[in-house]
């Protein structure tokens, strides 16, 4: 429950936005056309007006008995690398790889310190593959990598042949400022502290020297050190090469954002100052939610041929809805509109919800899931809201009972609240790989005419719905003719409910796609072009993470199992291949595919960049920097 300063100054900021942007009397909630299974949720559409919410205690969560949380499952079983390192006194091994980072960082600001690096008897392989495959080529984009070992045919020797070798990979971009990044993500020790190898992932990206290509190289570096202070490299073993140029040396994307924007007076104080500016200037009470999480929506609201944009924003900032110019340019209509709602807005649809042929909205707001009906000209009319599934997340929307209206699936990321502590804050995930302490997802059935009930248990998907949810999607995956839906869930396994006819089972177990890991986006295609539905989930890669949970120190008292789960959390992104078979099944192919590496990652969509006919990943990532280095 919310404390009684929070809950005013919701209700003063509800009341705020209900006097600006209702155009029409609010529709009231026709009688309920079919009984709720949870007494003390909102069953259907109820009116706008401001009051507290109550409801009645959770329900206690679905729990399958027929799975234990102890079992052994395929994630449970991946095998440990052989980076395992030896205890460190107080986390020595992490202080090594901060020594060493900043030894190779100097191959870089002071290229001719090579010579206070290198130890005696210094040795590698050739840094540059004398040998590459193509593996892509469309006329202006090449990509070629590493054959394998026998594509280091010479090595390098002492402190000479080391610098030359340096030279030769930086030649192309020489003149240029490349860009250029080391990830350190395993360390090894011998256990005296006397020598130790560490596993380093090395970026390098920029136009080629004198042209106007744009090259970039990944490669991975497995260096062996001397423990003194600082550690000396004794030698490195390429053991992964990947290189890319564009000859036109023009990148295929332009941020054009405050370009877009220009006509909008208020964008760049709003929009383009980004969420650390506003909630040192917002209260807590004014329901900034530091994380963001703010989702949009894209779609032609006003009927001209053009796609326009809603962007969800934090609480105490209004939302915005900008209308596209013949020139691409956008105005803000939102105030006009009537949906600069105020409350903190997590998620956004566009979508025909009554069958008009017009972009109907509905937005997920800290409240409840709010909904406005268009006139045809991008005019809205609230019509309610469905207060069944409070602190709503990501929405998206589907006809999984084949009725020819839309129904709306909800992702309740957060379960209780302490106050107005919300997150982390308010409940921490338990156990963090495997958690099952989050939110209950919603199924809201359409009604017609904007009325939506809560029908979760009546389609099935009331199993496995206690998890930390970020999104969801739907995809006739198994191609008899409806949706079925996959849920991305943060901290642990994921879920996909197959559509049997209208009613969901979770099978995710049983085809291979639990996924336990950090989920937080999915998307649905056919990479490989063999008519199947494909899935890559969004995931988290950190280096740190990947290094620290594979040291004997990491959580000494865990079982096996529960430290598997663990690390993988750390790997990354994983794509999952559709066997097309009678099973139902996938393959996880991730690494084969070289698509775990998408850095902290959130959305994600498949989608052919380069009209080529096949379907690329794009990948959005970052997060939050601590401005210490110092920390774990």
């Amino acid at each position: 429950m919310w404390n009684g300063v929070a809950m005013m100054a919701f209700l003063l900021l509800l009341l705020a936005t209900l006097a600006g942007c209702g155009k029409k009397e609010v529709a009231r909630p026709r009688e309920a056309q079919s009984s709720h299974e949870f007494p003390g949720l909102a069953d259907e559409v109820a009116p706008l007006s401001p009051k507290a919410m109550v409801r009645e205690d959770r329900l206690v969560p679905f729990r399958d008995e027929a799975r234990s949380t102890a079992e052994v499952t395929k994630v449970d079983l991946e095998p440990r690398p052989v980076v395992d390192t030896a205890p460190g006194e107080n986390w020595g091994t992490e202080t090594a790889t901060a020594e060493t980072m900043a030894q190779l960082r100097r191959l870089i600001d002071s290229p001719d310190s090579v010579a206070s690096i290198v130890a005696p008897g210094f040795e590698a392989s050739a840094l540059v593959p004398s040998e590459l495959s193509t593996v892509f080529e469309d006329g202006e984009t090449t990509v070629r990598r590493m054959r394998g070992e026998e594509s280091l045919k010479t090595s390098v020797r002492d402190v000479s042949g080391f610098t030359e070798a340096l030279e030769a990979m930086w030649r192309p971009f020489r003149g240029a400022a490349p860009r250029v990044e080391w990830k350190p993500v395993a360390i090894q020790t011998d256990g005296s502290g006397d020598q130790f190898t560490t596993v380093v992932l090395l970026e390098i990206s920029g136009k080629s020297a004198g042209e106007e290509a744009l090259r970039e190289i990944h490669a991975t570096w497995r260096c062996r050190w001397q423990g003194a202070i600082p550690p000396l490299l004794q030698g490195i073993q390429l053991e992964a090469w990947e290189e890319s140029v564009t000859q036109s040396g023009t990148p295929w994307f332009e941020d054009i954002t405050e370009a877009t924007l220009a006509r909008v007076p208020l964008a760049k104080v709003q929009t383009l100052t980004g969420i650390e500016y506003w909630s040192e200037r917002i209260t807590r009470y004014g329901d900034m939610y530091l994380t963001g999480h703010h989702g949009l929506a894209v779609g032609d609201v006003n009927g001209d041929g053009r796609e326009d944009l809603y962007v969800c924003d934090g609480g105490s900032l209004p939302n915005r809805l900008y209308i596209q110019q013949p020139d691409g340019r956008v105005r803000d209509f939102s105030a006009e509109a009537g949906v600069d709602f105020l409350e903190d807005s997590r998620g956004a649809l566009l979508i025909d919800l009554d069958n008009d042929g017009d972009q109907d909205l509905v937005v997920a707001t800290v409240a409840m899931i709010v909904l406005a009906e268009n006139d045809g000209t991008g005019s809205y009319s609230l019509r309610g809201g469905h207060m069944g599934a409070p602190y709503p997340g990501s929405i998206s929307a589907a006809d999984p009972d084949g009725d020819g209206d839309l129904d709306l699936y909800v992702c309740v990321y957060e379960s209780d609240h302490a106050g107005d502590a919300r997150g982390f804050a308010a409940r921490t995930p338990v156990p963090f790989h495997d958690a099952e302490n989050g939110g209950r997802n919603v199924l809201l059935e359409n009604l017609g005419d904007f009325q939506f009930a809560d029908r979760t248990e009546a389609f099935g998907l009331e199993a496995n719905n206690t998890r930390w949810s970020f999104t969801a999607a739907w995809e006739d995956y198994d191609r008899d003719g409806d949706p079925d839906l996959y849920v991305a869930n943060d901290f642990g396994r994921n879920n996909l409910y197959r559509n049997d006819g209208g009613r969901f089972v979770d099978v995710a177990l049983a085809a291979g796609v639990e996924d336990m890991a950090a989920g937080m986006s999915v998307a649905w295609g056919d990479y490989n072009r063999d008519g199947h539905a494909d899935l890559y989930v969004g995931n988290m890669f950190s280096s740190a993470g990947r290094r620290i949970s594979y040291q004997r120190l990491f959580d000494e008292d865990s079982s096996p199992g529960a430290l598997a789960g663990k690390q993988r959390m750390a790997r990354g992104n994983t794509l999952f291949a559709a066997r097309g078979d009678a099973t139902g099944a996938f393959d996880d192919v991730s690494e084969s595919a070289g698509v775990v590496m998408g850095r902290w990652a959130w959305s994600s969509a498949f989608a052919d960049l380069n009209n080529d006919g096949w379907e690329d990943l794009l990948v959005a990532n970052g997060y939050l920097t601590n401005r210490r280095e110092d920390d774990l």
